[in-house]
């Protein structure tokens, strides 16, 4: 097999992998009150299998990334989709609350840890133009979940009840595994040399995570509420809001499509359009409600602009800080993006408490992501003035020889 068509299946698998581990995470919101009265708990002691999940995809992504450091990484990605295969069965089988609750558990830290280990590998495999390209191949997976994960994942839950759907997250997640092990080459860890920790103090770094934070708090302020804002002040029905979350998850994969053709060393340059373009749909999203096709001219845009600034800031903050701390700032940046999903959630919350309307969400939210459009443009200002710099690879691209495997 040639050195191209090695990298492509690479990929592949990786994105195999990214729509198993993000279709896990999806799929649960919408079998809450099946699980409820399955397991004989409330709605809100249910959510919670929503809400720490969250908290240990947070929390866990940093602190995996650091014990496994020294970790080869074909052996780690081997060991975490391995979990998240036994974890999805743990969820399967649950007879319990309790049990259910450690599935979820195990599923949350593996999608952590993949992120950050799917990074590397894909950066690795592909040459320092393509890095970005690569990236958003390991994202495009969880835009897919959106689109196809989730509606099939429900699907499957409703006709067959809550356990299938772990029973199918399981078959895609070892299917995953087999890709894994059949076509990651052996790649090094990172040196440990303890820089690592220190990447984060990096002025370029924060900036970076602040520009993540920012971003996805807007984002997801808008995104949680978008089918009650569909039917409400759109008018839309049951299908016709079906239809628009569609074209958002197609707007997601266009993101990544334009993601994908950004080189590494272009990205500071070009990252405050996309952002500028997230916050006007956002301060717009009022009036675009007010219409069936304006809303999902709205909704398509609101997909494609998050979707582009997810790869291209994961794929320079894993470049600025070089092999060490690959691993672990590319968790920390997925982590950034799980804590402004909660702010996100929270603030769109606040607004409805607040009696200002479903309309209104996007338009507040839009200074949120401004700030996120003021600090990369300061980042761009800061890469002109310094001239053309020399680009460094996250993962050395020697480190992984595709050639001969």
């Amino acid at each position: 097999m040639s050195g191209f068509s090695f990298v492509f299946m690479i990929l592949i698998v990786l994105m195999i992998c990214s729509f198993a581990v993000a279709t896990t995470e999806f799929v649960l919101v919408g079998m809450l009150p099946e699980i409820s009265g399955s397991l004989g708990v409330s709605v809100a002691t249910a959510g919670l299998l929503v809400t720490i999940y969250m908290g240990v995809v947070t929390v866990g992504g940093p602190a995996a990334a650091v014990l496994t450091r020294r970790v080869p990484r074909r052996p780690l990605l081997i060991a975490t989709m391995a979990v998240a295969v036994g974890a999805a069965g743990v969820s399967a089988l649950a007879g319990s609350y309790a049990v259910l609750m450690a599935g979820r558990m195990g599923s949350a830290l593996a999608q952590a840890l993949f992120m950050a280990v799917a990074s590397q590998i894909a950066m690795a495999a592909a040459p320092p133009e393509k890095q970005t390209a690569a990236v958003a191949r390991v994202f495009n997976g969880f835009a897919l979940a959106t689109v196809i994960g989730l509606p099939v994942g429900t699907l499957v839950g409703d006709t067959y009840g809550w356990r299938a759907t772990f029973v199918l997250v399981g078959v895609l997640s070892a299917i995953g595994l087999a890709g894994v092990l059949a076509f990651c080459p052996p790649i090094p860890a990172g040196p440990a040399d303890g820089s690592a920790l220190g990447a984060v103090r990096d002025r370029r770094v924060i900036g970076g995570l602040s520009i993540t934070l920012f971003a996805f708090t807007g984002f997801v302020a808008a995104f949680t509420f978008i089918a009650p804002a569909l039917r409400e002040v759109t008018g839309a029905t049951g299908l016709t809001t079906g239809i628009a979350l569609v074209v958002y998850g197609a707007g997601t994969i266009a993101g990544n499509a334009v993601a994908g053709r950004i080189k590494p060393e272009r990205i500071a340059a070009v990252l405050p359009i996309p952002l500028a373009v997230l916050a006007a749909v956002l301060l717009t999203a009022g009036l675009a409600l007010q219409s069936l096709p304006t809303a999902l001219i709205s909704v398509f845009a609101l997909g494609a602009s998050a979707f582009v600034v997810a790869p291209v800031v994961q794929t320079a903050l894993m470049g600025r800080v070089g092999a060490a701390g690959a691993g672990f700032i590319a968790a920390v940046n997925i982590s950034v993006a799980g804590l402004a999903g909660a702010l996100g959630a929270a603030f769109g919350s606040g607004v409805l408490s607040a009696g200002l309307g479903l309309a209104a969400i996007g338009p507040l939210a839009a200074p949120i992501v401004t700030a996120g459009v003021v600090v990369a443009l300061v980042m761009a200002r800061s890469d002109r003035r310094r001239g053309p710099a020399q680009t460094s690879s996250a993962v050395r691209p020697e480190l992984c020889d595709v050639s001969a495997a």
